[in-house]
């Protein structure tokens, strides 16, 4: 077994741990070092009591008051937090509800009667909703509120006419996409039956 003390032994140790591949265990050796030279001058205080009282208490007083300091800003920053006003609420106005009806104005005057009738259509369903007449969601179809229309307690000429409507739209706008004006008077004679309190 060689000796560790020797001269050559330690060159060798120091040329091996010279390579980029040790430099993250020459950190880590480093730092353990640090460490244990700290734990020791620790271990080493208790003695300063007897030899050196002057010193031991010196840093006794000093890691005192560090760890008051400590705490004296801990409950510093608490209080301010405590003491801080409470932030306003934000309150969110909703958006105005888009007037369906005028849109379908401008799009039928300017001659796009079945953007204009899908727009009454879409009114029309907002004001069975409005009037508990169908429980309107996002997630219902064309067909679930067709389904729900002849279920509800409309008129059977009125149900008839709506479903009709909503069908022939249907048709039209997936399909052969006519632009005839006739869609749109039907639709806004139906919604205006439906706007009034009567209808």
């Amino acid at each position: 077994m060689p000796d560790l003390s020797d001269p050559a032994v330690i060159e060798l140790t120091q040329q091996i741990l010279a390579r980029p591949e040790y430099a993250d265990a020459k950190s880590h050796f480093a730092r353990d070092a640090i460490i244990q030279k700290i734990l020791e001058w620790l271990a080493n205080l208790n003695g300063l009591r007897f030899s050196s009282p002057v010193l031991y208490w010196t840093v006794f007083a000093i890691i005192g008051l560090a760890m008051l300091a400590l705490i004296a800003h801990i409950v510093w920053t608490i209080s301010i937090a405590m003491r801080a006003p409470i932030p306003e609420a934000r309150t969110t106005t909703p958006a105005p509800a888009r007037d369906l009806a005028a849109e379908a104005a401008s799009l039928a005057a300017n001659g796009r009667y079945l953007d204009a009738a899908h727009h009454l259509m879409i009114a029309s369903f907002r004001a069975l909703g409005e009037r508990a007449v169908i429980e309107l969601r996002p997630d219902r179809s064309n067909r679930w509120i067709r389904a729900a229309l002849r279920d509800s307690h409309l008129s059977p000429e009125l149900t008839s006419e709506l479903d009709l409507l909503v069908a022939e739209t249907e048709h039209r706008w997936f399909g052969e996409r006519a632009n005839d004006r006739s869609i749109y008077s039907k639709w806004r004679a139906a919604f205006e039956r439906l706007s009034t309190p009567a209808g």
